[in-house]
Order: C-alpha cells, then sequence, then structure tokens
C-alpha cells in the first residue's frame, strides 16, 4: 500500500490539494497531518488526482512518499518511486491499449478509455500482470518441466493421438 503523508500548509494549494486528497477512499486528517493509503489499482485509477496532488505537495516541509510503511523524505527519493509508478501506469495504458485493440478493432478512444477504467478489467489485467510473474517465478526456479500425465487404459481417445504424436516424430 502506497502513503502519502503532508502537513496542513499555509500553501495557496494546499485547498486544491485537499480537494484532490478527497478523492481517495483512504484520506484522514490527524494532528495537521494529512495521510492517504492506496493501492496501485485505486492509484492508476485516479492518476491525474495523483499526479496533481503529488507535484503540489513534493516539496512541502514534512511531505513523505513510501511504500509499506517505509517512507521516503527527500525530493529525490520521492521523484523517483514517482517516475517508476508513471512508467508502470503508461505500460499498464499502452498494453490495455494493445489487448482491447486486438479484440475490438473497431473501439473508438473514448469507448477506449471507458474500457481501461472499468473495475473487473482493471482487476482482470492486474490479475494477469501478476499471473504472468508467477509464471516467471515458476520457470526460474523450476525451470519448463516438460511433462505429461499419464494415460489410462480405458482412454482410447488419448492412446490414439499420443500413438499419431509419436508417428509424425
Amino acid at each position: 500500500m502506497f502513503t502519502l503523508s503532508f502537513r496542513v500548509s499555509k500553501s495557496k494549494n494546499y485547498y486544491i490539494v485537499q480537494k484532490l486528497a478527497y478523492k481517495f477512499s483512504n484520506y484522514n486528517l490527524t494532528d495537521n497531518i494529512n495521510t492517504i493509503h492506496f493501492t496501485i489499482k485505486e492509484l492508476f485509477e485516479k492518476w491525474d488526482f495523483f499526479n496533481l496532488m503529488f507535484w503540489k505537495t513534493v516539496d512541502w516541509k514534512g511531505t513523505t512518499f513510501g511504500y509499506n510503511n517505509y517512507n521516503l523524505h527527500s525530493h529525490c527519493d520521492k521523484t523517483r518511486i514517482f517516475y517508476a509508478l508513471q512508467d508502470a501506469h503508461s505500460k499498464w495504458i499502452c498494453m490495455s491499449e494493445n489487448i482491447i485493440r486486438k479484440i475490438d478493432p473497431a473501439c473508438s478512444l473514448e469507448n477506449l478509455q471507458h474500457v481501461i477504467s472499468d473495475n473487473e478489467y482493471i482487476d482482470y489485467i492486474l490479475d494477469k500482470i501478476s499471473l504472468a510473474k508467477k509464471e516467471e517465478e515458476y520457470n526460474k526456479e523450476f525451470g519448463y518441466l516438460n511433462f505429461e500425465t499419464p494415460i489410462r487404459n480405458y482412454d482410447f481417445a488419448a492412446r490414439k493421438l499420443k500413438r499419431e504424436r509419436k508417428e509424425k516424430k
């Protein structure tokens, strides 16, 4: 879970930033510190809000940005994570567009944006990415296993296919 924290500020941008913070589901203000917790899914869904909020607050005194309770304080570190997230967001948009274009080549840009921001589709894409990552980890650890399950004696169709494959080789 990502976290963006910033203090109550006298900046002219504080009102705008606070309005942006209310767009996120897990926002709270305690002891003059605004804290927003968000998942990668919510970040991708509300990228424009996050982008503006981040750049308005990045240089405020006491602003931290981090992941899983590891908060970064320096401008350089915060922007490195931001740019990594921006890159991931761009790749996610491009990947989504490619997948949708393969499914429906005639899809207009307006419909494309609607489909990309659909919650079920976002979950589907993130699951596909997670599955591909797990498969990659499995292949690194165990390699590709060329394994065929044994065929039962009464499975005549499978036995016939196996004979045909053997004859082709």
